[in-house]
């Protein structure tokens, strides 16, 4: 990212629209926030959505104006989200849903601050941007992949990928544990009591060739005692920096995070937390 200039994340997301007395209630019981407090403050908050088995489906932004709920799907697929929310909407739930025209939303962005916590907007496709990011300049499609991969910005079908979970992805800060039943609780709550993950999301680069850090490459752990190689991770997310330079993001073993890794052709890889995972406990 260029050190002297501002700059800014300017992307479009697909949008749902949930009206209805119930709507608080549905999604409640169906996301990983405590809807009721959150809506009580009157911002947009973010939350899980699981499967029954608690791997993470989608991440969305909320935000209530009396009993409508706007729903942005930061990261996931809208097809699958609309089905799966229709397939459990009866009339008792007072719902309808509405996919609605997609959200454009604004983030100034950098490499210190967790995307999480910083300040954003949304806007309608024909608003103007507003003038707190009049000074900053839009992120090139190579700066806002750099920076999602530093962030640990979990992305549909590579890092979301049906299998991991918000703990492993570094999302710990959108589940509140105190709440009321939720889809894929049970599971959330196993995780969470055993204090023991198969995997934790890392940032990792290294140098070498293209084709040694494709996505679904192996990471390995040496024993060099014993000449053994292990495998410890997987690349989910990969990206050319330049010539020889390669970043992206991996799925580790938990009992690995700290020691270090290689690729398949023995190259020595640089293993970080990414800036936005939050401690799982």
């Amino acid at each position: 990212m260029t050190e002297n200039k501002s700059l800014i994340w300017d992307e479009t997301f697909p949008s749902l629209l949930l009206k209805g007395d119930g709507a608080a209630a549905f999604l409640h019981g169906q996301t990983t926030a405590d809807v009721f407090a959150q809506k009580q403050l009157e911002r947009i908050f973010m939350s899980c959505l699981l499967s029954t088995k608690g791997s993470l489906k989608a991440l969305l932004e909320i935000r209530f104006s009396n009993n409508i709920a706007e729903i942005v799907i930061i990261s996931g697929e809208i097809n699958s989200i609309v089905d799966g929310f229709e397939s459990v909407i009866f009339p008792a739930d007072k719902v309808n849903l509405e996919v609605i025209e997609p959200i454009r939303r604004i983030q100034k962005i950098n490499n210190f601050d967790s995307w999480k916590m910083s300040d954003f907007k949304w806007l309608d496709n024909n608003q103007l941007i507003g003038t707190e990011f009049s000074n900053c300049m839009r992120a090139s499609k190579q700066e806002l992949a750099i920076w999602k991969i530093k962030q640990g910005f979990p992305s549909f079908q590579r890092e979301i990928n049906g299998e991991t979970n918000p703990y492993e992805l570094g999302l710990a800060d959108t589940i509140n544990l105190d709440k009321g039943c939720y889809l894929g609780q049970e599971a959330i709550a196993r995780f969470f009591r055993s204090k023991s993950l198969k995997y934790q999301l890392r940032y990792w680069e290294a140098f070498g060739k293209s084709n040694n850090f494709d996505i679904g490459n192996k990471f390995l752990n040496i024993n060099q005692d014993e000449k053994l190689k292990k495998k410890v991770g997987v690349i989910t997310s990969s990206i050319s920096v330049n010539e020889n330079l390669f970043i992206g993001l991996a799925l580790i073993k938990d009992n690995f995070i700290n020691n270090t890794c290689y690729s398949e052709n023995g190259e020595s890889i640089t293993i970080k937390k990414p800036v936005s995972f939050s401690q799982p406990y």
